[in-house]
């Protein structure tokens, strides 16, 4: 999906107004297509290696550099004249448009800007087609104009569009998972933004019913975590979405159409529960990090992935949370260089992260621009439009996004800015300082400036801070241990991670007792005793004598808690500090070991099932009934209330590890069954198969006949990512000549019956 579409091999970009495409080398630029009636055409050939703009060779990066030298030609003093080198330092002239010259405030008060505007915004009208993109935001960049001729244009291309007339009856059928959905996912959040913006801008009720339909449907198909996936979750899918399930991007975007929704007046109880599912999920990002691709939980160590940090804050813009969106669109303000780092595609990036930063006000999205400008250069065409790649991609003319960049001073439309918070605004120094949060060097702080840091709400910052400061020299622990003691939470938070992975080893079981007193203060923040039980969880074997103060953690209830984030957090770090807890003797409490590992294994998302699943693979035989019945319920892995389930190794994986211990024959065919769910990426399920089958060692031999020859493994044994899996499966199965006897799932329950 909105992959792009060149070659493989060196990308091929499109070297702004000059007419020419080409690849990147070192230090050049080798012509790859020329277009024809552009500047470059009988000028430049492809073939030809471009090594200079202006004066200059280029040297350290050529497509800024490039864009550096265009923008000179095109200022009244430079007259439109490029001149470009070329290897062998022939010199050639190309004579581009004179558009004037950026203002220090550009996008604002900028003359360059408006003349831009108005090309692109003529090379989209020229073009036609308008409502056929999937994003649209060709129709939302010529809405963000806000000028008449423009919006005449959308609202004709609105009225004619098939997408603006949903057959309800067709909806409610996919709903109830009959039929292909195709990537509805993507289009209906998009439809909706589009509609939306529209309806609120020209108060055209002819759309409101398509609003409305599409709303409810996103309402519907959501997954009970809220979230969505290329298509929407059905009944038939025990609630799941298919595939590799949740997406953040998408769910974004349904998220902000399902908003908007809202401010056009469409009331209804399925839609606010809708939102109010989805909204409960985001909000717990604030404060705690960027997003992944899917669900991973909070990123502290990013600002932003492909877009969603910009795409959050205008979402909780529009939902009035001012704390996400003063988090979410600094985020997206210092990701200005990362505008073209994307998983599948980079085109999300560019649409969403200035609109989101765009919300800290006019100064930092003058400070963006300036940082980011090179880019809309490099993308601009010689005709006004604007492309990537020349045009040669799915993500073909993106002058609809360029639109929305440059028309942010205008805030014709809620994404633009219509209506923002203006006391969230950032001014002067602090702008910039905003902007260019991560280029900081850490490296150059003291050791004061640090511990400061510690106490940033961007767990970005406090997170480099506390990494930084152990490799400073200096007695400056104390210190640390005082902000354990008495600090905010965040640093708190902080000063625990400074004794926990990575710290040195004397440095931290020295601190081990402080640490372990706030893990058991059950008045401190469960937040904040989570984060000592992931600094005791480096700690090795020194650190068991806090392991039941951590299942104590699990089985106490945290109220506000809504997704158990404590939970999953101190599930991993259980694990982390004792692979095997029963070989290991760290299992003195049975009773709240099992009500710890049970609870785990009964939480929402896939991670925190598998610790549970993986601190049980271990535990005796004897007492496998205690536990039966919740590991087989992750095992059929049926639970219409599971809010991931993309990667079934995990959870399932480790479910049928503890049969396979046991020797329960069902085991295997419980890990076969994994390929014909429905939900779930195909080769994480494919690598979860083959390593529970090796568990059972020569029992599977007769299963591994039967895949030899079944289809679905077609191919895997000569798979580059799957061979040395599959061999090492064969291997263990193969060379396994004296098994153990297989029992049946119902024996295995009553041995600790036999064993009283």
């Amino acid at each position: 999906m909105f992959g792009t579409a060149h070659a493989a091999g060196p990308e091929t970009f499109q070297l702004g107004p000059t007419g020419l495409c080409g690849t990147i080398e070192k230090a050049s630029a080798k012509i790859t297509k020329v277009d024809k009636g552009s500047p470059a055409e009988g000028k430049i050939k492809v073939g030809d290696e471009v090594v200079g703009a202006g004066e200059k060779n280029f040297k350290r990066d050529v497509r800024q550099e490039l864009a550096d030298a265009i923008d000179q030609a095109e200022t009244e003093k430079g007259g439109g004249k490029l001149t470009l080198t070329l290897k062998g330092n022939t010199k050639v002239d190309l004579q581009l448009a004179v558009l004037g010259t950026y203002s220090a405030t550009a996008p604002y008060a900028c003359p360059k800007s408006e003349a831009i505007i108005a090309r692109a915004a003529e090379s989209l009208l020229k073009a036609g087609k308008l409502a056929d993109s999937v994003t649209h935001a060709e129709l939302l960049g010529l809405m963000a104009t806000g000028e008449p001729k423009n919006i005449a244009a959308v609202t004709k291309a609105i009225q004619s569009a098939d997408w603006v007339k949903p057959d309800a009856e067709k909806i409610e059928l996919l709903l109830k998972g009959e039929g292909d959905m195709g990537y509805v996912g993507w289009y209906w959040g998009y439809n909706l933004i589009t509609l939306c913006e529209y309806y609120l801008l020209t108060k055209d009720a002819s759309v409101l019913p398509a609003i409305k339909i599409y709303a409810l449907g996103l309402a519907r198909g959501q997954d009970s975590g809220g979230l969505y996936g290329h298509r929407m979750a059905s009944p038939k899918r025990n609630g799941r979405l298919p595939g590799y399930a949740q997406m953040n991007q998408p769910s974004l975007s349904n998220f902000m159409g399902m908003l908007l929704a809202q401010k056009c007046g469409i009331d209804d109880p399925v839609l606010a529960k809708g939102v109010a599912t989805t909204y409960a999920y985001y909000a717990t990002y604030v404060g705690r990090g960027g997003f992944p691709y899917g669900v991973h939980g909070p990123n502290s160590a990013t600002y932003n992935n492909n877009g969603t940090s910009g795409s959050a804050a205008l979402c909780m813009a529009i939902k009035g949370n001012t704390e996400g969106v003063r988090f979410f669109s600094q985020m997206a303000a210092t990701t200005y260089d990362g505008m073209e780092n994307g998983h599948a595609s980079t085109f999300f990036n560019p649409l969403w992260t200035p609109l989101g930063a765009n919300l800290s006000g006019p100064e930092v999205t003058q400070q963006f621009f300036r940082q980011s400008r090179w880019l809309q250069t490099m993308y601009r065409s010689w005709n006004g439009g604007f492309s990537r790649f020349g045009g040669n991609s799915k993500e073909g003319n993106q002058a609809g996004v360029a639109l929305l960049t440059y028309c942010l001073p205008r805030k014709a439309l809620l994404i633009t800015g219509r209506g923002a918070d203006e006391t969230l605004w950032v001014k002067g120094k602090e702008a910039v300082e905003v902007v260019e949060r991560s280029k900081t060097d850490y490296k150059k702080k003291s050791v004061d400036e640090l511990i400061a840091l510690c106490g940033s709400p961007f767990p970005q910052v406090s997170r480099a801070a506390v990494w930084t400061l152990r490799e400073k020299e200096g007695d400056f622990i104390p210190r640390l241990t005082k902000l354990m003691k008495e600090g905010t939470k965040r640093e708190k938070m902080s000063a625990i991670e400074y004794f926990g992975y990575k710290c040195p080893t004397n440095q931290a079981l020295a601190q081990m007792e402080l640490v372990g007193s706030i893990l058991r203060n059950k008045k401190e923040d469960p937040e904040v005793r989570a984060a000592a039980a992931g600094a005791l969880s480096s700690m090795g074997a020194p650190a068991y004598a806090y392991y039941n103060d951590m299942l104590a953690l699990i089985v106490d209830d945290e109220p506000g808690d809504t997704f158990r984030d404590v939970d999953q957090s101190v599930g991993k770090s259980l694990n982390a500090l004792c692979e095997e807890p029963f070989k290991a003797g760290v299992v003195t409490d049975k009773a709240l070991f099992y009500k710890a590992a049970l609870k785990l294994a009964d939480h929402k998302r896939q991670h925190a099932r598998a610790d549970g699943m993986q601190m049980l693979e271990g535990m005796p035989a004897e007492d496998f009934s205690i536990v039966a019945d919740k590991v087989m319920h992750v095992v059929e892995n049926k639970d219409n209330t599971y809010h991931s389930y993309h990667s079934p190794g995990g959870s399932i994986g480790s479910g049928v590890a503890i049969l396979a211990n046991l020797n329960v024959r069902e085991g295997m065919q419980y890990a076969l069954d994994v390929l014909d769910d429905p939900s779930g990426k195909g080769s994480f399920k494919m690598r979860m198969v083959m390593d529970a089958l090796a568990k059972y060692g020569g029992n599977a031999k007769p299963i591994l006949e039967k895949m030899k020859v079944d289809p679905r493994f077609k191919g895997v044994p000569e798979n580059k990512k799957l061979s040395k899996q599959w061999n090492n499966m064969v291997k263990a199965i193969e060379e396994d000549k004296n098994p153990p006897k297989l029992r049946s799932l119902e024996e295995a329950k009553q041995i600790s019956k036999a064993k009283e």
